[in-house]
């Protein structure tokens, strides 16, 4: 009993190593490919971040611009563009960028356009219309941000889709990925964004007398809505312009329609380019903290193991000399 105890021990020791093999050489890599993405997140951070605020500086501080880009509408039907990864074992990425944008899902009609092979693979089997895809995070061109932006502009234009928003993971550093999604169409920035039928259901089920709720989770949903509500009101603060002067200070040439019309379709196209540069960088950052502390797992399985495995084979040894003395014993 005690050989088969640490023949189980030592098979369990070499699966273990094994797949520590594989784990410590994708957290190589992912350490290796982190290291370019976050340079390029950093380098594009700053043309992002600069289009986005500009952009909607412009949208609430501009009047007598008649352009149905700065027009909100009813909201009937709302495209959601969402970036995730190529791969798996990346922690929570993939599952936290999906949860997020499932947020605004639900309440009316919702198309899909992914970017990486997990965002297709994920919606294609949910009951969402997928209408495009930009099929790798990693090894895409900008033409096909490009292509995309023009689909999503014509589709506003032409009624089709009365919102466009975006879902990535924001890069804060190697180890924090955060979610995300903002607004790509209407330019309209002065209240948030609407959420879908889960925050609906939230409501309906607190309405129903027959469905009960404990305490503590109205209070959690109170606490985060009062948050999203305070989030939303700092940043309408952030661009909105109350002062008269401020505003006659920003001159727009040859006019501020002609600089939209230029703006908008860099505006789109950068903010997706820069989304995905982003959300690769947070891709690797969260593989490699999988990965690593993946590998501290094995290794401390590892060494268990081999502990189990030396107080096994010691109890055999002392077993066989037991058996070997009484045996003597007996003989005498």
């Amino acid at each position: 009993m005690a050989g088969a105890g640490m023949k189980a021990i030592k098979n369990r020791i070499a699966s273990v190593n094994s797949t520590k093999q594989i784990t410590n050489a994708m957290h190589l890599v992912a350490s290796s490919k982190l290291r370019k993405a976050k340079q390029a997140a950093e380098d594009s951070s700053a043309y992002f971040n600069t289009m986005y605020e500009t952009i909607v500086d412009i949208s609430m501080n501009t009047r007598g611009v008649n352009s149905q880009f700065l027009k909100s509408r009813d909201l009937k039907k709302r495209c959601h563009l969402v970036i995730a990864g190529d791969r798996g074992l990346a922690g929570g990425y993939n599952s936290n960028a999906f949860k997020e944008a499932e947020k605004y899902m639900g309440l009316v009609e919702d198309y899909v356009i992914t970017v990486g092979k997990k965002s297709y693979d994920y919606f294609s089997k949910r009951d969402v219309k997928i209408i495009d895809r930009i099929e790798s995070a990693e090894k895409y061109e900008y033409e096909e941000v490009r292509a995309i932006t023009e689909k999503l502009m014509k589709m506003y234009q032409e009624g089709e889709v009365d919102q466009v928003i975006l879902t990535y993971t924001e890069f804060e550093s190697a180890l924090s990925q955060k979610p995300k999604v903002i607004k790509l169409l209407p330019l309209v920035f002065d209240k948030p964004l609407e959420y879908g039928g889960e925050r609906y259901r939230e409501k309906q089920e607190e309405k129903d007398p027959n469905v009960y709720i404990s305490e503590e989770i109205i209070r959690e949903r109170e606490e985060r809505r009062q948050e999203e509500a305070k989030e939303a009101e700092e940043f309408v603060k952030r661009f909105k312009k109350t002062d008269n002067n401020s505003r006659a200070k920003v001159q727009y040439l040859p006019s501020a329609k002609s600089v939209l019309e230029f703006l908008i379709p860099n505006y789109i196209s950068g903010t997706i380019n820069g989304a995905i540069v982003e959300s690769y960088a947070s891709e690797q950052g969260a593989r490699r903290t999988a990965m690593e502390s993946a590998t501290d797992n094995a290794n401390e399985m590892i060494q268990n193991l081999e502990l189990s495995y030396n107080r096994a084979r010691q109890s055999a040894v002392t077993q066989e000399i037991t058996e070997i003395s009484a045996g003597v014993e007996a003989l005498k």
